[in-house]
């Protein structure tokens, strides 16, 4: 779905353009739909048939929404979570190189530090963007060649140079699962199904041939509030890495505040 540009937008606005949209679309069907529901109808009562397939489409269509919207929160919450342990690799992965002799050790502090610095601070607004592309690549480049030069020179270092080269490999993993994620949302078929989905709910609602048209209104209005806050939900988080709601840097400023610093 390329609307990437909705999250750059305010949470209010964002929240106003959607749910607002699809409120207004579901009340003025009802104006443009009347005159002729109530010349078909007319002197028929046909309510009850039309709440039956609302009812079958409703069920079907939020099931599907319901879930929908449950994976994809359980996708950022997955996200999240690599975050967290990238994160904790990555102090692992510092605690392992402090214990290797000078100099090596300092430089190898001075590179990682940095790769997490210029993540913070500038990758993560790329991420923003949907750009994966950025120079932390060459900034774990530059420590993985100085690692990687490394000799060790008894027994002792040896274990420790294994266990760098162990978290290190972790952490290239996690960091690729992390950029995968940058631009991994759902595909357009299923946002067709979405839309259809509640399009034709939103139609049926229109069918009713209520006398009270504040009636038909407001209720029309309710379902397009329900029906617009579950979709916008599940835009804000398809991409994780994206928008007001988007998940944050903090697990990395954490452990450069506490380690690197």
């Amino acid at each position: 779905m390329d609307l990437f540009w909705l999250y750059d937008l305010p949470l209010i606005v964002s929240f106003s353009l959607i749910v607002g949209s699809i409120t207004l679309f579901s009340i003025g069907g009802i104006f443009i739909m009347k005159p002729y529901v109530s010349k078909w109808w007319s002197g028929h009562d046909n309510n009850d048939q039309i709440a039956f397939y609302l009812s079958a489409v409703g069920v079907f269509y939020g099931i599907t929404l319901g879930l929908l919207a449950a994976g994809v929160w359980q996708n950022f919450q997955d996200a999240e979570e690599k975050v967290t342990i990238e994160a904790a690799a990555i102090a692992a992965l510092y605690r392992d190189v402090s214990s290797l002799p000078a100099p090596k050790n300092e430089i190898l502090k001075e590179k990682l530090s940095m790769h997490v610095r210029y993540l913070v601070d500038t990758a993560w607004d790329l991420h923003r963007q949907g750009i994966t592309t950025t120079k932390g690549t060459a900034l774990l480049t530059e420590f993985q060649k100085e690692l990687y030069s490394f000799e060790p020179q008894s027994a002792r270092e040896i274990g420790i140079f294994q266990e760098a080269l162990k978290q290190f490999n972790r952490v290239s993993e996690l960091r690729r699962m992390r950029l995968s994620a940058v631009n991994n949302g759902m595909a357009a078929i299923v946002w067709m199904v979405i839309l259809i989905g509640g399009s034709t709910t939103l139609v049926i609602c229109w069918m009713f041939n209520i006398p009270s048209l504040r009636m038909h209104v407001i209720m029309n209005s309710l379902i397009g509030l329900a029906i617009g806050t579950l979709i916008y939900l599940i835009v804000m988080l398809d991409y994780p890495f994206r928008g007001v709601l988007s998940i944050t840097p903090e697990a990395y400023e954490q452990v450069y505040n506490q380690m690197m610093k």
